[in-house]
């Protein structure tokens, strides 16, 4: 309970400033907006006494700064009085909660420092203290809390050209754009094509890894290293190997259209692009996934009488499967995406990132963010099912020690 002499002393204080302020020749608030922050300095003032009251003069002090800097900024700066009477209030009412506090901060840099990207940088901003709040109350110390804010501010930066296209475009603009016979079929190519190439990709590229992991062939850094290879070369460079190798002019390409097979400027050519550059991705996780599966249990279901196939499709899959299903998450968001190799060796029929750069080459940015936004929603919501599915799966085996009977 604090002291009523406490209260007066404070009040009066608070209303003798307001008073001089008032008094002056030419005052800077007027007499309206002079008494109502006078009710809510009184209002502020009594959270400070509270805050006082339990002995935490280190966080008096913050709360004093804190108020300082609102003032300054929205009264002082901007000279938004009607909205610093507004958030002090909120201010004051939160301060004494860390998550509360930290959603306010947030909320003050969005909507007042940040405009106009408001919206785009409150969500991964109340995100990230969300994250980091929760972690210091785990009892996680100060270098793992420092470095996840850090690192969650950084990724936030990376994510927000992402966001703020985002919140360009009405619904209305998106449906009218997606009524479009041509940009239907420009994501369906996509979104089959990138499908089609994950398929094979996971259909030859599952058992390479298993191959690679439990065969330990002799040359297997040189194997992986080959692996690595589409993900290091420049894309218009994939694009340019395959036109000398199946392009129109070259031996191989004219046999196949001579054959009715050709690839390049068709669909195939999409499919064969995008297993290219996206198969190293799958290939890789399930590398991964494939050496966490203790061997030991295969050598078991070998000794029951499992042939080999069988170990890899009943014992070594299932157990593996959330990794390797993170490979295939990668494989198609790669394939989904690729566009310099599709540009150069099939750029017919037209896929969602080839449409997007020749709308952008007729009518700029306005003409090609509404389909590009379109591409970014379909993947993000085929992203969510597969991730969705990938927590469906039993999780990855435990390689604790086994207890003696």
């Amino acid at each position: 309970m604090i002291p009523r002499r406490t209260l007066l002393l404070t009040a009066g204080g608070v209303a003798l400033v307001h008073l001089v302020i008032g008094l002056v020749p030419e005052p800077v608030l007027s007499l309206p907006t002079n008494l109502v922050m006078l009710a809510v300095n009184l209002y502020v003032a009594w959270c400070g006494l509270l805050l006082l009251q339990t002995g935490e003069r280190r966080r008096l002090g913050l709360f004093v700064a804190g108020y300082l800097v609102l003032f300054l900024l929205l009264v002082a700066l901007l000279q938004r009085e009607s909205l610093f009477l507004l958030l002090v209030i909120v201010y004051a009412s939160v301060f004494r909660n860390g998550l509360l506090l930290g959603l306010f901060s947030a909320f003050v840099l969005s909507y007042v420092v940040f405009q106009p990207y408001a919206f785009e940088t409150f969500v991964p901003l109340a995100l990230l203290w969300i994250l980091v709040w929760r972690s210091a109350r785990a009892g996680t110390s100060l270098f793992v809390s420092a470095s996840l804010a850090v690192g969650l501010f950084v990724l936030g930066l990376i994510l927000l050209p992402f966001l703020h296209m985002l919140v360009q475009e009405t619904p209305q603009t998106l449906l009218q754009f997606a009524g479009r016979p041509e940009v239907r079929q420009a994501l369906l190519v996509s979104l089959s094509s990138a499908s089609l190439a994950t398929l094979i990709a996971f259909l030859f590229g599952v058992p390479l890894a298993y191959a690679l992991v439990r065969g330990e062939p002799r040359g297997r850094s040189l194997v992986e290293a080959l692996v690595d290879l589409p993900i290091l070369l420049p894309k218009p460079v994939v694009g340019i190997a395959l036109l000398t190798l199946l392009g129109p002019g070259s031996p191989l390409g004219e046999m196949l259209e001579r054959a009715g097979l050709g690839l390049a400027g068709r669909f195939a050519g999409i499919v064969l692009a995008q297993v290219i550059v996206s198969t190293p991705f799958l290939i890789k996780s399930a590398m991964t996934a494939f050496e966490g599966v203790p061997e030991q249990l295969e050598t078991a279901a070998r000794t029951l009488g499992a042939r080999p196939w069988q170990v890899f499709g009943r014992v070594a899959l299932p157990l593996a499967s959330r990794g390797v299903l993170t490979g295939v998450i990668l494989c198609w968001a790669r394939a989904v995406g690729e566009f310099g190799a599709i540009m150069l060796f099939a750029p017919h029929p037209l896929s969602g990132s080839v449409m997007v750069y020749n709308e952008f080459l007729k009518g700029g940015v306005s003409e090609s963010r509404p389909i590009a936004m379109l591409l970014l929603l379909i993947c993000l919501w085929v992203f969510v099912l597969m991730q969705f599915g990938r927590a469906l799966l039993p999780a990855p085996f435990s390689r604790a020690p086994l207890r003696r009977a």
